[in-house]
């Protein structure tokens, strides 16, 4: 790949990522909200354990239907650039370890790019990862994200801004690494030629695999999130409080509307992805 073509392939895949990423965390940022809640609710009680329909009724009754958009401005801060940096980072991945002669990664490859591409963007804007959750909770009344970030700082340190970050990328690591894997294989061996239904149905599929196998860890995260004093910031304390009062099943508190959303946002952002690297003609 010459220069002129490769610095058009990173263009292409930071638009793609900024346009997919802001998109979908409008469309689908209610779903993140009934996770959150659902996993809060599961961290605070054992006996009344409310289902997901029953955290969205209670959320549009008792708060409002603008409530199900709570946090939205840190997750654009967090989604916007975070998919145009892990796109990006993943084209630069890919223009390093593929060799000229071939046009796709084998599964080990994916599987590398994927998780390196990913733990790059995750470790830049976990920040914001922490702000977004306490927003959504509805236990942190923050004003602005400035306040909340000069808020953690103050009150919890520089840690505080990280808090959770072993879990988080012990789930979004594995979920990009599994995502990037199954997704190009998929590609591979679909039957009909490059087109957005193909993109689409072949997101969906993998972000079935990868959520499932990584909810677990965004259990983990959200818990250490919203409670930093009872975990002390210990990933360990944190998985064992989770089993001691739920067992195996609290480890998968909020499935449903992670699945949803999750699958949904990177099959729309990796059609979105493969339509703009067309255009690009890098597809």
């Amino acid at each position: 790949m010459n220069c002129n073509k490769r610095n058009v392939s990173f263009l292409g895949a930071f638009i793609a990522g900024a346009s997919s990423g802001g998109c979908s965390t409008i469309l689908f940022q209610p779903f993140e909200v009934v996770k959150t809640r659902l996993q809060e609710n599961a961290a605070v009680s054992t006996v009344h354990r409310k289902g997901m329909l029953q955290i969205f009724s209670h959320i549009v009754q008792k708060e409002g239907p603008k409530t199900l958009w709570s946090g939205l401005v840190p997750s654009l801060w967090r989604c916007v650039p975070g998919v145009a940096l892990y796109f990006t980072s993943l084209e630069v991945i890919k223009s390093i370890i593929l060799p000229k002669a071939k046009n796709t990664l084998d599964p080990l490859q994916a599987l590398a790019a994927g998780a390196s591409a990913r733990c790059i963007a995750g470790v830049v804007l976990m920040p914001f990862t922490v702000i977004k959750t306490r927003f959504e909770s509805g236990q942190y009344r923050y004003r602005t994200v400035t306040e909340a970030f000069s808020s953690i700082y103050r009150l919890e340190g520089g840690r505080g801004l990280m808090t959770g970050l072993g879990a988080t990328l012990a789930r979004d690591i594995p979920f990009s690494a599994v995502y990037y894997a199954v997704y190009t294989q998929l590609k591979q061996y679909h039957p009909s030629g490059p087109t957005m239904g193909k993109s689409f149905s072949c997101g969906l599929a993998a972000g079935i695999i990868a959520s499932v196998v990584t909810h677990p860890a965004d259990v983990i995260k959200t818990s250490m999130q919203l409670f930093p004093s009872r975990y002390q910031h210990r990933t360990r304390e944190a998985i064992l409080s989770i089993y001691r009062r739920l067992g195996v099943r609290g480890f998968f508190s909020g499935l449903v509307p992670r699945l949803v959303r999750r699958t949904l946002v990177s099959a729309l952002s990796w059609t979105v992805y493969d339509r703009v690297m067309q255009s690009f003609q890098m597809a």
